[in-house]
């Protein structure tokens, strides 16, 4: 195994295992929507959720589907919670998307 090279693949083999075997208009046909416009932004934020959880942090941007928000230090978060910010105006139940670091995707629901 180790020290010796392995064996070569034919070109026909390799063209064969490249190739797709779903059409292009089905490809484009499965993909999401465009994301919404996401507007910079710099305002306070607090996440809540029941029983008495709570994180403060900033949001950074934002758009009519969801925020990304920053905070201190890496936090632990619940699937669902309420995002509030008195600046932004908005208090709505939203939803976990992902966590890069100390920053938090999320969602908004209805």
């Amino acid at each position: 195994m180790f020290g010796k090279k392995p064996p070569a693949v034919s070109q026909e083999r390799l063209s064969a295992a490249l190739r797709s075997t779903v059409p292009n208009e089905q490809i484009k046909s499965t993909r999401r929507a465009p994301r919404a416009n996401r507007e910079s932004t710099w305002a306070t934020c607090v996440l809540v959720w029941e029983p008495k959880g709570r994180e403060e942090g900033v949001c950074i941007d934002i758009s009519a589907t969801g925020a990304r928000i920053r905070f201190h230090h890496k936090v632990m978060l619940p699937a669902r919670f309420f995002f509030v910010s008195a600046k932004l105006g908005i208090n709505s139940p939203a939803e976990f998307i992902r966590q890069d670091g100390n920053d938090v995707a999320i969602r908004f629901t209805v």
